[in-house]
């Protein structure tokens, strides 16, 4: 069955907001998951598998002022942690220069990805590595994943390279082209329905109860949902 865009994530945020993410990072959390819908990537798949590998504490504060340049995200996931990290480092970016960025037991580093590319428009563009293995490259056009990052979860090494300067094209496993946004977006988003479903299910949790009472405060209209 296929979806919008905007019903993919509304239904993501409603999703995230019922698991207990505070407003903003459930926001955050439903751009990176459409993101990878959008893009044929499973994003739904991947927010399964978020609920079904992680605890139901998502307090994931972390020391961002300790070393600007070296950061321990302490195993948290970037669903959470990851839109925070990036605004962090971008606002310590000197522009005009390469400013390079340790981040320490990164989980699920592959949530960075659709977080750096926000800033390309900004002509910010971002290269994640490990060691010398490059991971991800982000340009003004296109996007290149190496599939390892969906596989590495737990105790990754990891270092963002901000540059104002594209990157060197250079295809890596998972090539995505953006100017194929509008294209993607025209012909929409066909989940895997079993996960769907899952994710239906805790987002129908966060609906306003019709009552007198949410009624008196705007709610309802016949429809919740609206």
């Amino acid at each position: 069955m296929s979806y919008s865009y905007y019903e993919v994530y509304t239904n993501a945020q409603r999703a995230f907001s019922s698991l207990g993410f505070p407003y903003g990072a459930d926001e955050d959390a439903a751009y990176i998951i459409t993101w990878f819908e959008l893009y044929n990537l499973k994003g739904i798949d991947l927010f399964s598998s978020f609920i079904t590998t992680n605890d139901k504490e998502y307090n994931y504060k972390i020391d961002l002022f300790k070393n600007e340049k070296i950061i321990d995200l302490n195993n948290k996931s970037n669903l959470i942690t990851g839109p925070g990290v990036i605004d962090y480092i971008v606002s310590k970016f000197n522009t005009n220069n390469v400013d390079e960025f340790s981040l320490i037991n990164c989980y699920d580093p592959i949530f960075l990805i659709p977080l750096l590319s926000r800033y390309i428009k900004k002509n910010i563009y971002g290269k994640i590595i490990n060691d010398n293995e490059i991971l991800c490259l982000v340009n003004k056009e296109n996007i290149s994943i190496n599939k390892i990052l969906f596989e590495k979860k737990i105790n990754n090494s990891i270092k963002i390279i901000l540059s104002n300067t594209p990157n060197k094209n250079k295809k890596l496993d998972i090539d995505i082209n953006l100017i194929d946004s509008k294209k993607y977006l025209s012909l929409g988003l066909s989940p895997n329905q079993k996960n769907w479903d899952k994710m239906s299910e805790l987002a129908f949790k966060s609906y306003v109860p019709e009552s007198e009472e949410s009624r008196s405060k705007g709610a309802g209209g016949g429809d919740a949902n609206d």
